[in-house]
């Protein structure tokens, strides 16, 4: 597998409304986009203080219907944010055993790494790039790849995996960094891009960044403007490298933040949000708490987004098409899963467009 420099790669959490999300882009779209796809740990049930379910049942129906949304195309596959003790009713490594279920199923995934996984994780990444001959995915944050001993990190790493370099993929996760000033983080990253043989030997290099907010507390009501700066700070990366230095892929985290928290949903009170992606930047728009306020507030919200000067309209993507069909009362309020994937999916469509006009394809 090579992800291209004009690819995408959303990091999307592996719920509901996410693989909806995908299921439901355009073909089109699908061959610009490799997810690295999270798999979450099982929801925890805050009165009986456990898990809802084993981490089995949680992870049974996984490769079925990555099958099922995303097909054969490729993917990255991260474990890491399941607990590193957790096992298997048969032993198990989660990871193996995901990995196991994918290749049965025909889909195509490249597993995820860090240098910081146990020995048990790498040791199920190794074996998979051992039987299927896919590679590796490291994913590193800013201060790993500005490390001065970066090459011989991953000399030590793909020593560990069995693996040439030419058969890894570097992911350099910024995560949600202080983008100010955007020119002088846009300088470090050329120059760490320039600054160590392994980001040009490497199969691919992708740098991931997100602006979006931490929380909908931060977004106030009824609409809001934020700035993508992530993709303002790739298009002014790309613009200072110099010949011959490696163009990276773009990636980000959608319409969510990079942290992922289980909260007592018996304590919580979402508000009605639409977000929806546009030049530069997300238009948000805000109701109130659907718990004591329903969803059919979404309408309104809806009206503000395509009442925009900066709509794209019906026919720019799925979830474009769902906001402006919610507006007229043509189709359902839905939940909040519903929201994610409308919101995701004319995400992933907005940025698949904006890199292949960015880069002329």
């Amino acid at each position: 597998m090579v992800i291209a420099t004009t690819d995408y790669v959303p990091v999307l959490k592996w719920r509901q409304g996410e693989y909806q999300a995908l299921w439901r882009l355009n073909d089109a779209d699908k061959t610009r986009i490799v997810p690295l796809i999270e798999v979450t740990p099982p929801d925890f049930d805050f009165e009986e203080w456990r898990p809802k379910k084993t981490i089995d049942a949680h992870l049974e129906k996984f490769a079925a219907r990555l099958k099922q949304k995303w097909g054969e195309r490729p993917a990255l596959l991260d474990a890491g944010l399941i607990d590193p003790a957790e096992r298997m009713r048969d032993g198990t490594h989660p990871l193996s055993w995901l990995l196991d279920q994918v290749r049965a199923n025909g889909a195509f995934v490249v597993p995820v790494t860090t240098f910081e996984r146990d020995a048990a994780y790498q040791t199920a990444a190794r074996t998979a790039n051992a039987i299927d001959r896919r590679g590796v995915a490291l994913r590193c944050g800013l201060e790993d790849a500005s490390d001065a001993n970066f090459a011989d990190n991953i000399e030590s790493l793909t020593e560990m995996l069995s693996l040439e370099i030419v058969e890894l993929d570097i992911v350099i996760d910024l995560k949600s960094p202080n983008f100010e000033p955007l020119d002088g983080l846009a300088l470090l990253l050329s120059n760490i891009l320039a600054s160590s043989p392994a980001f040009t030997e490497a199969r691919s290099v992708t740098i991931v960044a997100t602006a979006f907010p931490s929380s909908m507390g931060e977004v106030t009501g009824p609409a809001q403007f934020i700035q993508r700066h992530e993709w303002l700070l790739y298009k002014a990366l790309l613009g200072r490298l110099a010949m011959g230095i490696r163009r990276p892929t773009f990636g980000d985290y959608a319409i969510a933040a990079p942290d992922f928290a289980q909260g007592d949903m018996r304590l919580l009170k979402p508000s009605a949000t639409v977000r929806y992606a546009v030049d530069n930047g997300w238009i948000i728009a805000k109701g109130v708490n659907v718990r004591d306020n329903g969803f059919e507030q979404y309408r309104g919200c809806c009206g503000i987004v395509t009442g925009s000067s900066s709509y794209l309209g019906p026919n720019f993507s799925p979830g474009s098409e769902y906001i402006e069909n919610c507006r007229l009362g043509s189709v359902s309020t839905g939940n909040l899963t519903t929201w994610r994937w409308v919101g995701t999916n004319h995400h992933m469509t907005k940025v698949a467009s904006d890199l292949a006009s960015f880069h002329g394809s």
